[in-house]
C-alpha cells in the first residue's frame, strides 16, 4: 500500500533539468518541498528546490543523503545506476519500481519484456547470441544510454556490427504515437494519447487528438496498462509506439514524465507533472480529459522564433532558462487547435 504524503513534506527529485524543473514547479504549487539532485550547479530546476544537492549522479553517499531529507523519491531520467537504486528503494520510500527502471535501461531487455507480455515488438536481433545474414539494412541500436536519437545507425554489413547493440529490421513508418498513463493508489489513468513527429531524432511536434483509428489507440492504451498492471510502480509511465500498415508496435517505455507530455500543461484539466506528483505522494489522480492542441519543442537555434512569436499569435510559452545551443532543449510552446508552423523557423 502506497503512503500518503502531504503538502509541506519533502519530495526528493535525481535530475534537476527541465523535467525536474517542472515537476518541482507542480509540487511547489501544491505546497510541498523540493529536494533536488544534480550535477550541474546551474540546474535549471535548481531556483524551485528549498534544498539542492550539487553531486555526480554515480555518487552514493549524495543520493543517499537526498533520500534521508525527502518523504518520497522521484526522478527525471532512467539512467540511474540501477544497484545503488535497489539499495536505496529497500531503505527509504521511491514508488517507482527498480524492475520497471531496469528493464527501460536496456533496449534488449525491453523488447523481450514486451514480448513476454503479447505486445508486438519490431523484429530484433542480439549480435551476440544470433547468427544474423546481413542481406539488407538494419538499424543498430547500442542497448544503453540512448535518447534524441543517440547511440543509433543504419547497417549493411556485419562489420559494422558494434558490441553491446541490438539489430532492429527497417519498418515502413506511418505514425509514432505515446501513451502516457498514470498509476495512482486506485489504478490506471490515461493522462493522454500523443501523436509525435520527429526531426534529426528530436521530438519537433506532438499533437492531441492522435490521428490514428479507434482500435489502434484502443491496442496502445491496453498494452500500456499491461506493462503497468505487472509492475509494483506508481506516478506517470510513457510507452512510445510505432504505427505501421495499421499494427501497433511497441518502440520503448519511459518510466517517467515524458517530453510528449508537456502538451497537457494546456490541453489537460490535469498535467502529467502535477499527475504525478498527486500519484507518488499517494493521492488520488481522478479523470483526466483533454482539448485539442498542439505543442512544438523549442530548440537553442530557433528559441528566438518562438520568443517573438506569441507577440502574433497566442500561444503557451515555457522556456526552461538554459542556455541556447544546437539542437538543446531550451522550451516548448503550446497552442490550443491544430496549429501547423512548418518552414516558418526552419
Amino acid at each position: 500500500m502506497i503512503k500518503t504524503i502531504l503538502p509541506k513534506s519533502t519530495i526528493g527529485i535525481i535530475g534537476g533539468g527541465q523535467l525536474g524543473r517542472m515537476l518541482a514547479m507542480s509540487a511547489k504549487e501544491m505546497g510541498y518541498k523540493i529536494a533536488i539532485l544534480d550535477p550541474r550547479e546551474d540546474a535549471c530546476a535548481k531556483k524551485f528546490a528549498d534544498y539542492f544537492i550539487h553531486s555526480a549522479f554515480t555518487d552514493f553517499r549524495s543520493i543517499e543523503k537526498l533520500c534521508q531529507m525527502s518523504d518520497v523519491i522521484t526522478f527525471e531520467f532512467e539512467n540511474i545506476d540501477i544497484e545503488s537504486y535497489k539499495k536505496l528503494e529497500k531503505k527509504y520510500n521511491f514508488v517507482q519500481s527498480s524492475r520497471v527502471l531496469e528493464i527501460s535501461q536496456n533496449r534488449l531487455r525491453e523488447k523481450e519484456y514486451a514480448r513476454s507480455l503479447g505486445i508486438e515488438t519490431v523484429k530484433y536481433y542480439d549480435p551476440a547470441k544470433d547468427d544474423i545474414k546481413i542481406d539488407k539494412p538494419y538499424l543498430m541500436k547500442t542497448n544503453r544510454l540512448g535518447y534524441d536519437g543517440k547511440g543509433q545507425k543504419i547497417i549493411s554489413t556485419k562489420e559494422e556490427i558494434e558490441k553491446d547493440t541490438i539489430l532492429e529490421e527497417l519498418i515502413k513508418l506511418d505514425k509514432e504515437i505515446s501513451v502516457v498513463a498514470v498509476k495512482d493508489r486506485d489504478g490506471i489513468e490515461i493522462v493522454a494519447v500523443v501523436e509525435n513527429e520527429h526531426r534529426n531524432n528530436i521530438l519537433f511536434r506532438s499533437n492531441i487528438p492522435a490521428n490514428v483509428s479507434k482500435e489502434q489507440e484502443h491496442q496502445a492504451v491496453e498494452y500500456t496498462k499491461k506493462i503497468l498492471n505487472d509492475n509494483d510502480y506508481y506516478g506517470v509511465l510513457t510507452v512510445e509506439y510505432f504505427i505501421s500498415d495499421g499494427r501497433v508496435i511497441f518502440n520503448e517505455i519511459a518510466p517517467r514524465v515524458h517530453n510528449s507530455g508537456h502538451i497537457t500543461m494546456q490541453s489537460a484539466n490535469k498535467s502529467q507533472f502535477r499527475a504525478h506528483i498527486e500519484a507518488i505522494c499517494g493521492l488520488k489522480v481522478g479523470k483526466i480529459e483533454n482539448r485539442e492542441a498542439t505543442l512544438y519543442n523549442i530548440l537553442g537555434q530557433n528559441e528566438k522564433y518562438f520568443i517573438n512569436l506569441i507577440s502574433k499569435r497566442q500561444g503557451y510559452l515555457h522556456l526552461y532558462e538554459k542556455e541556447g545551443r544546437l539542437n538543446r532543449k531550451v522550451g516548448h510552446i503550446n497552442f490550443l487547435g491544430d496549429v501547423h508552423l512548418e518552414g516558418e523557423f526552419e
